[in-house]
């Protein structure tokens, strides 16, 4: 059984993991750290599931081309915070900003996640936007 500070340390690694593929555009990575299958949840769609690999990199590849298409260069995690919810089963909250090629901010947002370990490797398996002024889950201020 691991200790509930483990499981935030290890989803912390996780999480900073994630963010650095992202960064690099290492696509094998970055959907690595996807359950399949996995959803999106958000209040103007509702949830969107993603049941393959194929899906996953077609969205990979829209998300992508459309931050570029703003000037997008890189991503950031400005605060960054964790439950452990069980053994094998975890809950993260992070604000980040995303930044133009010439260092002005792009956007700024906050993301939930829940997820889940699979063997020694943690997976997303769902994934909603927390839009201001709602806080999101602890209520953490922004």
């Amino acid at each position: 059984m691991a200790h509930a500070d483990e499981i935030k340390s290890a989803l912390d690694k996780f999480y900073r993991g994630y963010i650095d593929a992202f960064n690099r555009e290492d696509l094998d990575h970055f959907l690595n750290c996807f359950a399949i299958p996995h959803a999106w949840v958000s209040g103007e769609r509702g949830l969107v599931t993603i049941t393959s690999e194929v899906d996953h990199q077609k969205g990979f590849s829209r998300i992508m081309a459309d931050l570029k298409s703003r000037g997008w260069a890189r991503s950031a995690i400005d605060h960054f915070h964790a439950w452990a919810l069980a053994d094998q089963l975890g809950m993260i909250l992070a604000d980040y900003t995303r930044y133009k090629t010439d260092g002005s901010i792009l956007e700024q947002g906050r993301a939930c996640y829940t997820v889940r370990r699979d063997g020694e490797a943690w997976k997303i398996v769902s994934l909603s936007e927390v839009k201001a002024p709602f806080l999101g889950p602890g209520d953490v201020p922004r």
